[in-house]
């Protein structure tokens, strides 16, 4: 029934009652209706007000969730969901429609854009109650969802992996991680990985140097990673000489670009002017410590190379185990350093190294199954640095660009952490250079990983940790354990059937974000 059948029912019969009133001569009848006549008109005219009314709020709950629909898709910035509100909900809900609107409010939790309108319809009837506005509020909820996922693999490729084969469990867990994820999504591009490989530190490989493992072009060009004069690349990892494509991190200043390395020293010993800090590492205290460019995404390079070794000074000799004094810079005839500070390399510079480079985020499941093979245990422990690059990889900031934006909704991001044992410091050098001149401790470790953690969590990636074996400390547990987003989501796997398991579990439940086509 139309509201102008409801309006001329109802004022048929208020026509049908005054037109006996005024013909009935009896005068209790008249002094009745007299009585009556307000309450039947408020009455019929209540019934025709409440239902302009609920016309006025249906109208406004029809622009609402037009609005809230399209501002949805439209942006992930609350500012411009809320103008994109507001633009909409004028477009649907124009002056000239029935009851005045207010404008509405739009709130965004979460996935969730809520939006709230409020109208104030003017009565023609009740004002005979003394009735003269009914307010009105409509509102509406639009749950945004994930259009796809950036995943980032943080994997302990150290010496201890190589225990049992359980590289192997790795290796089949991370291939059937990676062909979960992309089993569920209709469209390859939604599902992005990277892997990032650790032990002593990372390998960036050719992608420091700007250029991609085939040789073309990577990004922009730009190098990250300084290779000094004299110093070859090397696809050899058990070679002598050559960088692998490991870097040791920087320390947060001293960096001179003008620097000069030391004749010899791999460029593990820059000048500048007189003073032998020239990037950063001093070789002239005991206290070095990159922090707190180790722990965040803001420090942008460059980096320098990792070449194991130790630094020696003044009639110190390069002693020891794969050292010799044709190895070791400024050194005299005698075998002995002849300088303040010289740096002995080892005759396998490129130990502790991840033979296994970093992959930035890709969208090639071949390319991604193919890396997984690369993976070959070697080295320490240093879950930090490898969280650390981890976080380098989801970010969009330089030198890995592939990501989106932190605050682009429609993009979910998630890390995956593994590892098989404590964070242990080698004894001669990692990625924080030669162990004697930091001021590093597997205690400073164990925090700059929680650093890293909190960090990502605050940037709203969805953690994920997993202890393997049954080796690792209740230490370590511990921490893993607060590092995850949720006690849910940290993974104790004593065995390797348990590991390949725990990478499904995680596979399947971020399949569940609703990865679109």
């Amino acid at each position: 029934m139309t509201q102008e059948t409801i309006f001329h029912k109802a004022w048929g019969r208020v026509r049908t009652y005054c037109r006996r009133y005024a013909q009935d001569n009896r005068g209790t009848i008249a002094v009745a209706f007299g009585i009556m006549a307000p309450l039947l008109i408020g009455m019929v005219g209540m019934s025709l007000d409440y239902s302009q009314a609920y016309l006025v709020r249906s109208r406004l709950a029809q622009a609402l969730d037009a609005s809230a629909l399209a501002a949805a898709a439209y942006s992930a910035d609350e500012a411009e969901i809320e103008q994109r509100v507001q633009d909409f909900f004028d477009a649907n809900y124009p002056e000239d429609k029935l009851g005045v609107t207010f404008d509405p409010i739009v709130q965004v939790v979460g996935d969730e854009v809520r939006v709230t309108g409020n109208a104030t319809y003017n009565t023609m009837f009740l004002k005979v109650l003394g009735i003269d506005t009914i307010d009105v509020t409509a509102s509406t909820i639009v749950v945004r969802e994930i259009q796809g996922l950036e995943v980032a693999l943080v994997l302990d490729n150290t010496g201890s992996m190589a225990s049992y084969n359980n590289i192997d469990a790795l290796k089949t867990g991370t291939e059937n991680f990676i062909n979960i994820l992309f089993d569920n999504t209709s469209n390859p591009d939604n599902v992005r990985i990277g892997m990032i490989p650790f032990a002593n530190t990372v390998n960036v490989g050719s992608y420091g140097l700007g250029y991609n493992p085939d040789g073309s072009t990577y990004a922009s060009g730009e190098p990250f990673v300084t290779l000094p004069s004299g110093v070859s690349t090397t696809t050899n990892h058990g070679s002598s000489g050559g960088w692998y494509g490991c870097i040791v991190e920087h320390m947060d200043d001293g960096y001179d670009a003008a620097a000069t390395h030391a004749p010899n020293s791999y460029g593990q010993l820059w000048r500048s002017g007189s003073n032998w800090d020239g990037h950063g590492w001093d070789p002239g205290v005991n206290s070095n410590d990159p922090y707190d460019w180790d722990v965040t995404d803001d420090y942008e390079g460059p980096w320098d190379i990792y070449s194991f070794g130790k630094v020696i000074t003044y009639d110190q000799s390069c002693s020891g185990s794969g050292y010799s004094s044709a190895r070791c810079s400024n050194c005299g005839g005698d075998g002995l350093c002849n300088s303040p500070y010289c740096f002995c390399r080892n005759s396998t510079p490129n130990q502790g190294c991840p033979y296994a480079q970093i992959m930035p985020l890709t969208s090639d499941r071949d390319a991604l199954l193919d890396h997984v093979d690369t993976m070959t245990p070697d080295g320490n422990t240093l879950g930090n640095i490898g969280m650390a690059w981890g976080y380098r990889v989801l970010s969009p900031e330089f030198p890995f660009e592939e990501a989106h934006d932190w605050d682009n909704f429609y993009w979910k991001k998630a890390i995956v952490m593994m590892t098989d044992g404590d964070n242990t410091e080698n004894g001669t050098y990692s990625s924080f250079w030669f162990t004697n001149k930091n001021n590093m401790s597997v205690t400073k470790f164990n925090n700059r990983f929680a650093e890293v953690c909190e960090a990502l969590k605050d940037h709203g990636v969805a953690v994920y940790t997993i202890t393997f074996t049954s080796g690792i400390s209740e230490s370590t547990k511990d921490y893993f354990r607060q590092c995850a987003t949720s006690e849910d989501q940290y993974y104790d796997a004593p065995t390797q059937e348990e590991l390949i398991d725990v990478f499904e579990r995680i596979a399947r439940e971020l399949s569940n974000l609703h990865i679109k086509g």
